[in-house]
């Protein structure tokens, strides 16, 4: 999830100046080299089908039942299910003592006590003198520490996820951590004796709460571990970085498979988070030809430093251009926090113009964590197919990458259907649309959807599309474009006919039959009374001259 002191701070990526990571590529020996010069770790056969073979090192990924991908971590000697976000960049627990997992009494849940008494937990002095909330920081948590946890102040932070604002009451502290890799070889586990953590001494709330929230995000959770950059923190380490420093990654990738409430499985059963290979199993058959690189992320600040993001370019749906008349290209940021597609309002309301979707609020009201339901016009009938590329158009035409609606479905307890695909409310600018603070995010449901590599040294993101395109989407349902009358013009994005701007015309307004400019109903009698008013002038004006001539005349005998 994104920090809420993080929202008005992302700052879009310019995609002038910036070199493309897509394009040219060579095989040499079964690997790929890109433009950009990282070399796909994936090897292939003479005929360029992949080699089946389990991947070298990985992290086992799991859900719970809102969604959210979680890892296995150790944490005061504990072994917690961590939700894997990679939009944030803080270790959290929940604290079992103070009833922060929820549902109540989950297990695994973090026990302070237990950690106190293995004496790895150190709570930071600083809790009772200044919060820990700002990106970039350094918040040092130096001897002497507190006696306890019970010692000391907590403080208030947030998560944006969906749109929805999570609250939270932290405590800033150190632990012994583990990070356990599985592969082909033993377990491997990878210790530290003091890392950075986050104890989260209340359940989050959500600021704002709706009646319903389909999604129970965090229900059935030990914590999160944040795998954002070290800016996105105001702690100078985190685990996750720390893993990256001391295994030498330079590359990590994330295989998810869908969550069985998905209505779409496969391909594959595993999730996996893979470290330093592209993982062979859930690939095409030639896989140097599958992933599609994006452009290099702008560097230099806090924000984009921290996150791992990406522009996208022609995002489409039913052969619509979502992005008409605002922009080229739009910033997308990875974010597993939560499972959903999370679009800004305007292409929220673009999006649900064209496909045969239902929503439980009105084109342009605040959707407060509710979600959309499928139409289905007939049985079997598919939404259409988002589909997007990673660089502008161009000569050879770049790859098209597809994200089929059908895969951010999934059923609820009573087998009904929600479309995993969120409004963004947080944005409460007044402004026209701007991705400096309104970005997409992809979420788990969206990552299942694509095969995603992050390369930490390119500053690049590497996509494949998954599952069969004529399977799984279709156009047939999508709204017929609107016909237009009289001088109305046809407004693509949100398939409406906008009516001519009449009132730029002085005296003419628009008439709601024709659809045409007319004169206002008042000015045929305007124009009768000053012809009126003009003959009235110009027969007093003679009967004055008449007057005038008279009296000249009587003066003059």
């Amino acid at each position: 999830g994104i920090a809420a002191s993080t929202v008005k701070n992302i700052l879009a990526t310019n995609a002038n100046g910036v070199s493309s990571g897509v394009g040219s590529a060579l095989t040499m020996n079964g690997v790929r080299v890109d433009g950009m010069g990282l070399a796909s770790l994936a090897t292939t056969g003479g005929d360029g089908a992949a080699e089946d073979k389990e991947p070298a090192l990985y992290f086992e990924v799991t859900y719970n039942a809102a969604m959210q991908p979680m890892i296995d971590a150790k944490i005061g000697g504990q072994w917690l299910k961590l939700v894997f976000d990679v939009s944030s960049g803080n270790t959290i627990v929940f604290v079992k003592e103070d009833d922060a997992c929820v549902p109540e009494g989950y297990e695994p849940c973090y026990s302070y006590e237990a950690s106190e008494k293995a004496k790895t937990l150190k709570i930071c002095q600083e809790n009772n003198a200044m919060a820990c909330s700002g990106q970039g920081q350094t918040y040092p948590c130096e001897k002497p520490f507190l006696g306890s946890l019970k010692d000391a102040r907590n403080h208030i932070d947030a998560l944006i996820i969906d749109g929805l604002q999570f609250d939270q009451h932290n405590v800033e502290g150190l632990d012994a951590m583990t990070l356990r890799l599985l592969g082909d070889r033993e377990p491997k586990d990878i210790d530290w004796d003091s890392m950075a953590v986050r104890l989260l001494v209340d359940p989050m709330t959500i600021q704002n709460k709706p009646e319903q929230v389909p999604l129970k995000l965090f229900e059935g959770t030990s914590g999160i571990l944040g795998a954002s950059g070290t800016s996105l923190s105001c702690r100078s380490e985190t685990l996750w970085t720390a893993f990256l420093d001391k295994e030498n990654i330079t590359s990590f990738s994330l295989d998810l498979a869908p969550p069985l409430e998905a209505i779409i499985q496969g391909p594959g059963d595993k999730s996996r988070i893979v470290v330093n290979e592209l993982e062979r199993q859930s690939l095409p058959p030639k896989v140097e030809e599958a992933i599609v690189w994006s452009q290099p992320k702008q560097t230099g600040d806090i924000v984009n430093d921290g996150m791992h993001e990406f522009l996208l370019y022609k995002l489409e749906v039913c052969g619509t251009d979502l992005l008409y008349n605002v922009s080229s290209n739009w910033l997308v940021v990875i974010d597993t926090s939560g499972p959903c597609l999370t679009l800004p309002p305007f292409l929220f309301d673009r999006v649900i113009a064209h496909a045969p979707i239902d929503c439980p609020f009105k084109p342009g009201e605040k959707a407060a964590g509710r979600l959309c339901r499928p139409r289905r016009s007939a049985p079997g009938s598919k939404l259409p197919s988002l589909f997007f590329r990673l660089e502008d158009l161009g000569m050879p035409e770049p790859a098209k990458l597809f994200i089929p609606l059908e895969r951010l479905i999934f059923t609820e307890t009573d087998g009904s259907e929600l479309l995993c695909l969120s409004r963004d409310d947080s944005d409460e600018e007044s402004a026209p649309a701007n991705m400096m603070y309104s970005h997409i995010a992809f979420g788990s449901l969206v990552i299942s959807s694509l095969y995603t590599v992050v390369d930490l040294e390119n500053h690049t993101i590497g996509l494949a599309s998954k599952g069969n395109l004529e399977r799984e989407a279709s156009d047939d349902a999508c709204a017929a474009a609107r016909t237009c009358i009289g001088s109305q013009t046809y407004y693509p994005p949100l398939n409406l006919c906008e009516d001519p701007v009449c009132s730029v015309y002085m005296l003419m307004t628009l008439d709601e039959v024709s659809k045409t400019c007319r004169w206002a109903s008042v000015v045929p009698y305007g124009f009768g009374f000053l012809l009126f008013l003009l003959a009235f002038l110009d027969l007093y004006s003679y009967r004055l001259y008449k007057q005038a001539i008279s009296i000249a005349a009587s003066h003059n005998p």
